[in-house]
């Protein structure tokens, strides 16, 4: 067997030469596998609505505070009494209820004095001996109301016991005449049935 050739100094630097003039080879990176993404659904557009307002059923909530008051009214002064209800609201007066007005005209007998509500009272007709009216019931403003029951507190001190619905017929009284002479002296013929409120 034939021995190997021996390589020399120059073939050795001929095989560095030629691998010089090779160009290296890089490796490429490793490319990340593209992942698709699942295609977007479209999506609805929301909508937001103001809530629905609560329908209210039956008669609007009262805003002032009333109380039940009992008058022994006689037929002619439950008559005069809406007239003279009708004839204020002609003249201007703010009451557009009946029972409005009647609070207004127990709030102005109160602020009479005991001396003033008795001399009234004195002025007015005496009542019959015999009964012939009734008594009525009245939603009244619960202000006027406390209004009579302090009034009739104050009389006391001049020996005058009143009941509510004694008190209460002197103010109508006094309310009946003091809206006559605002008319002229004269009231106007009440229907049998008032209007539950009058407007302008």
């Amino acid at each position: 067997m034939a021995a190997p050739k021996r390589r020399t100094l120059a073939d050795r630097n001929n095989d560095a030469i030629s691998r010089e003039d090779k160009p290296a080879i890089k490796e490429a990176a490793p490319v990340a596998p593209v992942v698709q993404e699942p295609a977007m659904l479209p999506t609805r557009e929301t909508k937001t609505e103001a809530p629905k307002r609560a329908k209210t059923a039956g008669r609007p909530a009262r805003t002032i505070d009333v109380t039940r008051v009992g008058i022994y009214l006689t037929p002619e002064q439950f008559i005069n009494s809406k007239a003279a209800y009708l004839a204020d609201w002609t003249n201007e007066g703010e009451a557009n209820t009946f029972t409005n007005w009647i609070g207004e005209a127990l709030t102005t007998h109160a602020k009479r004095s005991p001396k003033q509500r008795q001399k009234n009272a004195i002025q007015r007709p005496a009542r019959a001996e015999k009964r012939t009216g009734s008594s009525r019931s009245f939603n009244v403003p619960t202000e006027a109301v406390q209004k009579m029951r302090a009034a009739i507190n104050e009389e006391h001190a001049i020996e005058r016991w009143l009941s509510d619905s004694a008190w209460c017929g002197e103010a109508l009284d006094s309310a009946i005449h003091a809206a006559q002479e605002r008319n002229g002296g004269t009231l106007p013929t009440p229907p049998e049935r008032l209007p539950n409120r009058l407007t302008r």
